[in-house]
C-alpha cells in the first residue's frame, strides 16, 4: 500500500469518527433512556412585575369546606374599617371563641355539629338613636350540620322579604325586613361548613348594607381559605354591585 493511499483513508477514518462523535453528543439527551440534566424552572409570580400577587376574584360561588382555625374564623370577619363609613368597633367586637349558643337559632337550642364561631359588632359613630350592625360567623363539621342550622336561623315572626331581593350571597341567603317601625333588617348565608347572619339597625327596610357586608364576610373567609390575607370590605362590594347594574 502506498504512503499517498494510507494518508487518504486515515483522513477518511478519522472524518467518520469526528461526524460519529457529534451525532453521539447531539443525540444524547434524546437517546432511550437517557437521563437528561435538571433544568432550574422558576415560577413566574401571579401579579404584575414587581411580583405583587393578583388582586382576589369574586368568587361568591366557592364553598366554604375548610375548618378554619379560630384565629383564623377572627381575622376573617371584617374590621370596623372594613364595613361600610362610619362605623366603629362595638364594645363585643370580635368575641373570642364564640360558644355555641352564637349559632343556635333566635329562639332554640344549639345547633348540632357546631365547631366555633366569631361575633363582630359595630356601632354608628355619630347616631342619635340605636343604629347598629351584628355579625355571627359559625362552623360546622359537615356541611349537613350547617344546613340543618342555616334552615333554622331566619327569624321569621314579624318579618318579610325585602321588595326586591337582593343578589344571593354564598351557596343560599335570605334577607328578611322586620314589618314594624324598627326598619331592622336580618341577612343570612350559607358556604359549605359556614353560615353567617347580619343584623342592621336603623336600615329602614333596606337590604343593602346587610347584603354588603355578609357578602363581604364570606369573600374574606374564601380570601383565607386560598391562602390570602382578608381584604375585602364592603365598600369594596358596593363599588362590584354599582359596577355589575351599570
Amino acid at each position: 500500500m502506498t504512503r499517498s493511499h494510507m494518508t487518504r483513508s486515515h483522513v477518511t477514518l478519522t472524518a467518520a469518527l469526528m461526524a460519529c462523535l457529534a451525532l453521539s453528543a447531539c443525540s444524547t439527551d434524546h437517546a432511550p433512556g437517557a437521563t437528561a440534566t435538571p433544568t432550574s424552572v422558576t415560577a413566574k409570580p401571579s401579579g404584575g412585575a414587581k411580583g405583587e400577587p393578583q388582586p382576589f376574584k369574586d368568587d361568591s360561588d366557592v364553598p366554604l369546606t375548610e375548618q378554619f382555625r379560630q384565629s383564623d374564623l377572627t381575622r376573617a370577619v371584617p374590621d370596623a374599617g372594613d364595613i361600610l363609613p362610619g362605623y366603629y368597633p362595638g364594645s363585643l367586637h370580635k368575641s373570642m371563641p364564640g360558644e355555641a349558643d352564637d349559632c343556635a337559632p333566635r329562639k332554640g337550642p344549639a345547633s348540632p355539629g357546631w365547631q366555633r364561631s366569631v361575633s363582630g359588632d359595630y356601632d354608628y359613630q355619630g347616631s342619635t338613636i340605636s343604629r347598629g350592625i351584628d355579625v355571627d360567623v359559625c362552623q360546622f363539621d359537615t356541611v349537613a350540620h350547617a344546613k340543618a342550622a342555616y334552615a333554622l336561623w331566619p327569624d321569621r315572626e314579624e318579618t318579610a322579604p325585602p321588595s326586591e331581593a337582593p343578589t344571593p350571597v354564598g351557596e343560599e341567603s335570605l334577607f328578611l325586613v322586620h314589618t314594624g317601625s324598627s326598619g331592622i333588617v336580618w341577612g343570612y348565608t350559607r358556604s359549605g361548613t359556614v353560615i353567617a347572619r347580619v343584623e342592621v339597625e336603623d336600615a329602614a327596610g333596606d337590604p343593602t348594607d346587610a347584603r354588603h357586608v355578609l357578602a363581604a364576610t364570606i369573600k374574606r373567609l374564601q380570601q383565607v381559605q386560598a391562602g390570602r390575607p382578608p381584604t375585602a370590605t364592603a365598600v369594596e362590594i358596593a363599588d362590584l354591585d354599582r359596577a355589575r347594574r351599570r
